[in-house]
C-alpha cells in the first residue's frame, strides 16, 4: 500500500513519541495506537499500518535468537549474551535460546535480520558446494 509522505511523517512522529531514552516503550506504543484509533484522524489506517511496520522492524532489530546443537547451561548463555551485548552497547536486546539437533554442532546466531551461522551443518554444506 502506497502512502503519502505526510502520512509517513505523522507515523514517524508517533513512532518517535513511543520511545523512552531512545528505546521503544511498549506501553507508550499501545497508548499511541489506542489514541490513534479513538481520534481517527485523516488517513488513520495508513498511519496505523506504517506505525505497525516501524514497531515490528524495531522489535526484530532487537531480537537475538541463538540456536545450538545441545542445550546450553546458564554460564554458556550468559557468556554468549555478554559477547553479543559488547557488539551493540546501549542497545537493549531480547535473547531467545533454543536447541536444534539439525545443526550437528556449533551455533547459529540471528540478530535482527543478520545471521551468523557457525554450525557444523553449514560448514559441511559449504564443503559440498
Amino acid at each position: 500500500m502506497k502512502i503519502s509522505k505526510q502520512t509517513q511523517r505523522q507515523a514517524n512522529i508517533l513512532f518517535n513519541a513511543c520511545k523512552t531514552l531512545g528505546t521503544l516503550d511498549s506501553r507508550r506504543a499501545l497508548l499511541a495506537i489506542d489514541l490513534l484509533i479513538e481520534k481517527r484522524p485523516r488517513a488513520w489506517r495508513a498511519i496505523l499500518e506504517h506505525l505497525k511496520k516501524r514497531i515490528r522492524l524495531e522489535m526484530a532489530r532487537r531480537a537475538v535468537h541463538v540456536q545450538s546443537a545441545v542445550i546450553l547451561n546458564e554460564y554458556e548463555r550468559e557468556n554468549i549474551s555478554g559477547v553479543i551485548r559488547k557488539t551493540a552497547p546501549g542497545t537493549p536486546l531480547d535473547f531467545r535460546f533454543s536447541e536444534s539437533s539439525e545443526l550437528l554442532g556449533g551455533l547459529r546466531v540471528q540478530i535482527g535480520w543478520k545471521v551468523l551461522d557457525a554450525s557444523l551443518k553449514a560448514r559441511l554444506e559449504s564443503i559440498l558446494e
